[in-house]
């Protein structure tokens, strides 16, 4: 009988030490999946910002209009993009559900609810982990289609400017868009050097006055981004050609990341 109890306690005992292992290894393997691609995307920004300069720093064309090869960079990143973009919505779906079942906690039984909780938490789980990958290949297509987050802001603005106005989507984890007050600074910011880029180039008298009143109606207005009223002509003749993939490449779910600077913090996310 005591042999029987002994053998028990140290069954019970190695159960337990299984626990405390899982305990502490659990969140070490968390983090280590969180932080080696968030640490790698901060490698890759830093490369960026060496090759390209910072977000701040790029100067958009005098004429304001990007040319073909450039648009067709944008789109190679975008394009990489997309794998990434099933995965956020269905983070947000899961918040969506998580509402409903608040509003219905009074029509269902606990069972359904607790089930319904944890199938809706499950995309949660891996948040940290989809941040940093994102961040990661957004960063390593960047380098790849040889271009810098300055660039990619500005053509990301000029392309996708009605969504960032007015959304045609909610969305619950991240916030409702792809600026926040720094992203809008850096646009005044390279809005305020393309001024200065083509009255040194000598742009024409119309072309002059209407990137002025662009830049005048920016600086009045913090909130809002460049040429929300309507892109300029020569603007739209040189996406037009590319309209049609631009917004299929669009992701909702992903857009209040797109412009953001990652940090050696791993898990925090510019707040508006």
């Amino acid at each position: 009988m005591g042999e029987n109890n002994w053998g028990c306690v140290k069954q019970t005992a190695a159960g337990c030490g299984c626990l405390v292992v899982a305990a502490v290894a659990l969140p070490l393997i968390m983090a280590g999946m969180i932080l080696v691609p968030m640490n790698r995307a901060v490698e890759a920004r830093t490369e960026l910002e060496a090759t390209y300069g910072t977000q701040d720093a790029y100067v958009p064309p005098a004429s304001g209009a990007p040319s073909p090869d450039r648009i067709g960079a944008f789109l190679e990143v975008r394009r990489t993009l997309t794998g990434t973009c099933q995965d956020f919505w269905d983070a947000e779906h899961a918040v969506a559900d998580l509402e409903t079942l608040e509003d219905q906690k009074e029509e269902v039984s606990a069972t359904t609810a607790i089930k319904q909780v944890v199938s809706a938490m499950r995309p949660m789980m891996g948040m940290g982990t989809l941040v940093s990958h994102f961040f990661e290949t957004r960063n390593l297509a960047l380098a790849s289609a040889g271009m810098g987050l300055g660039e990619f802001t500005y053509l990301y603005v000029l392309a996708y400017g009605d969504e960032i106005v007015d959304p045609s989507y909610e969305l619950q984890v991240f916030g409702p868009g792809a600026t926040n007050s720094r992203v809008r600074g850096v646009l005044r910011t390279m809005l305020r050097n393309q001024l200065e880029q083509l009255l040194h180039v000598g742009g024409s008298e119309e072309a002059i006055a209407l990137l002025k009143a662009e830049v005048e109606a920016l600086e009045k207005d913090d909130s809002r981004v460049p040429w929300q009223d309507g892109l300029p002509p020569e603007i739209e003749e040189a996406l037009a050609p590319f309209r049609q993939e631009l917004d299929g490449l669009f992701c909702g779910a992903t857009s209040p990341l797109e412009l953001m600077i990652n940090e050696k913090s791993a898990l925090s996310i510019e707040m508006r």
